[in-house]
């Protein structure tokens, strides 16, 4: 896979940074013997600086919209995490942790077409993989017409994940989730409440 354009290390940052989030708090459960008390262990202890926009992303029962609308998702069980870019829930009785994450991409990735984004997509969520991780399935997406990726990954340790990585305009769109039981119906119903409005897009 080759690019004509140096964002491949912006990408795999990107979600590398993401998906440690995903899987940390799960291995962070496994490893308590109270799922009562989780919130505490849960957060990630990172020298990376948190973004000193506030947390607005805003909530309607459990669904939640982007800071300038341009999404919503159910996020199931106890958000953990809701910072400008980022959410984190946990679902603490069926052990699945879910995330949805954003960010706006270099003006040079409105001139890939849809066959080089998922090339992109594709290495930067397989980047989060080790060895002895298998991905049992990869998936060409489309959300409004915009591509997109979904990976199901099988890990060493006999925990799953799904992600689905999109981009829209120049915004990546990243959803995971990872549970240390089965990809039940809760996780295809967030996966599917996702809604993305391309019109209240405003990159920077």
């Amino acid at each position: 896979m080759k690019l004509n354009y140096n964002l491949k290390p912006t990408v795999i940052s990107l979600f590398t940074l993401a998906f440690l989030q995903v899987q940390n708090p799960v291995i962070a459960l496994e490893n308590q013997e109270k799922f009562g008390d989780f919130s505490i262990n849960l957060e990630l202890n990172t020298s990376k600086k948190l973004s000193k926009k506030p947390p607005i992303q805003l909530a309607i029962d459990d669904y939640y919209w982007g800071p300038q609308r341009d999404f919503n998702i159910w996020m199931p069980g106890v958000l953990i995490k809701n910072t400008y870019e980022t959410l984190r829930s946990m679902n603490a009785a069926t052990q699945t942790v879910y995330l949805i994450s954003h960010r706006d991409m270099p003006p040079e990735m409105s001139y890939l077409g849809s066959k080089e984004i998922r090339e992109v997509l594709q290495v930067a969520l397989r980047a989060t993989i080790s060895r002895n991780d298998k991905v049992v399935k990869s998936t060409n997406m489309v959300l409004k017409g915009y591509p997109g990726v979904e990976l199901l990954v099988q890990y060493a340790d006999g925990t799953q994940g799904q992600y689905q990585g999109y981009l829209v305009r120049r915004r990546f769109y990243i959803l995971g989730a990872i549970t240390s039981n089965e990809l039940n119906t809760e996780v295809a119903n967030f996966f599917d409440s996702f809604r993305v409005y391309p019109t209240r897009i405003v990159s920077y």
